[in-house]
């Protein structure tokens, strides 16, 4: 299986921090973000590729990053520059993976996608689990435990008793469910017709969400929920609740 990891965003709510350095790089207790998401990475047998896709302004930076990787991570892993330099040049992450997928010639197994500003709890292995005993794409689904958590910042999912997504909504100002949907995904073959479709119909290519929630009325899409913590690294406020539950008198809950 390969991954995907979404690190070509230019952060511009994380501003200054993000001026001179990409997010996935910020560190959290002494290490880039993204070194968390790696680790989980490499935890799961079942991966033997990865793929950070990053853009151009921010090549130098990745580069040093990679080559401080151990041997053994560094070997799996390749980074994939988008052309651009600004925000304004940025495809988005939905047309992002497409060009991946379809560039990297990707398009006949199955794709792990893991958004590089992520820190969660959850095992990845099970993840992967879960998608293979319920067959189509599948989204990760953190319990917020309340509403008010998600109101306005994160995609909202309600799924069946057989994790089905029933109702998906992105960023909703009243949302029904305490499910937010992180940056994490497991997509079949088949996903790669369905990006194409979906962007040749719609506009919002940025956000997963809209892809997610126009997904899971074409196709049964699952939602794997998971409690644990979770960190969407969007802001400065949500930065540092990342650093001061990562420091060693504080670590997050398991």
């Amino acid at each position: 299986m390969k991954v995907i990891i979404l690190a070509g965003g230019f952060s511009r709510r994380l501003l200054p921090l993000t001026k001179h350095i990409p997010k996935p790089l910020l560190p959290v207790n002494g290490r880039p973000i993204v070194d968390y998401v790696i680790e989980k990475v490499v935890g799961c047998a079942e991966i033997d590729q990865v793929l950070v896709a990053t853009n151009l302004r921010f090549e130098n930076h990745f580069r040093y990053w990679l080559s401080g990787l151990r041997p053994d991570i560094r070997n799996i892993t390749r980074l994939v520059f988008e052309p651009a330099t600004s925000e304004e040049e940025k495809p988005g992450a939905v047309r992002a993976i497409y060009r991946l997928l379809t560039q990297e010639h990707l398009t006949e197994e199955e794709i792990l996608v893991v958004a590089g500003d992520n820190l969660f709890s959850f095992d990845l292995s099970d993840f992967i689990g879960f998608h293979r005993q319920h067959p189509g794409p599948a989204v990760a689904f953190f319990d917020t435990g309340a509403v008010d958590q998600i109101r306005g910042k994160y995609g909202a999912g309600i799924l069946d008793t057989s994790h089905k997504i029933v109702d998906f909504e992105e960023k909703p100002d009243d949302p029904k469910t305490t499910l937010a949907a992180t940056g994490c995904y497991v997509f079949p073959p088949s996903i790669t017709r369905h990006l194409e479709e979906f962007l040749t119909r719609e506009s919002a290519s940025d956000a997963p969400g809209h892809f997610v929630r126009w997904l899971c009325q074409q196709v049964p899409t699952y939602g794997y929920t998971f409690k644990g913590y979770w960190f969407d690294i969007g802001s400065v406020e949500s930065y540092d609740r990342a650093n001061e539950a990562h420091q060693p008198h504080h670590r997050p809950p398991r």
